[in-house]
């Protein structure tokens, strides 16, 4: 695996909210889910903001009410451009399987891009890999390499030309 091109601590407040989601939830499976998607969505849009795009977390005066519509899906909406999913990789992991979609609610022709994330063991920092267009991924469940990742450099100049419609 290449090296990794972004590395940043787990803000304690966000970790802590995680595991707020997590203990909501009747079933652990689903908790599990929420606690790792509410970091995995909180290092894309703290990413974001490294970037200069605006999300629709940026918008809600509360994060808290806004993170969780992005919950279930692990979406993260940048408004005027489209849907980024937040995807999660465990550590050591180098192949990942994208599947066409979630749930009927939510078709990867609805997004624009997946950024993966590793969230390492220990669980205090989150390592942004790479990211690929939606458009490069074909069919009813992907697998990718992790090798094949687009580094952040593009992602920039993709964003862009996806708002001014030249993508």
């Amino acid at each position: 695996m290449k090296d990794n091109l972004l590395e940043f601590p787990i803000e304690q407040k966000v970790y802590n909210l995680a595991l707020g989601y997590a203990s909501e939830q009747a079933n652990l499976e689903v908790g599990l889910k929420h606690f790792y998607n509410t970091i995995t969505v909180w290092a894309v849009n703290h990413f974001m903001g490294w970037m200069d795009f605006e999300t629709i977390l940026d918008q809600d005066c509360n994060w808290t009410v806004a993170i969780e519509s992005a919950l279930e899906l692990a979406d993260l909406e940048l408004p005027g451009i489209g849907k980024i999913q937040c995807c999660r990789i465990c550590e050591g992991e180098t192949d990942i399987c994208v599947p066409a979609q979630d749930d009927a609610l939510c078709a990867r022709e609805l997004r624009i891009a997946y950024i993966f994330v590793q969230l390492p063991d220990p669980l205090d920092r989150v390592k942004l890999l790479g990211f690929l267009p939606a458009a490069d991924l074909h069919g009813d469940t992907v697998e990718i390499s992790v090798a094949d990742l687009q580094p952040f450099d593009n992602l920039s100049d993709y964003l862009e030309r996806i708002e001014l419609g030249t993508v």
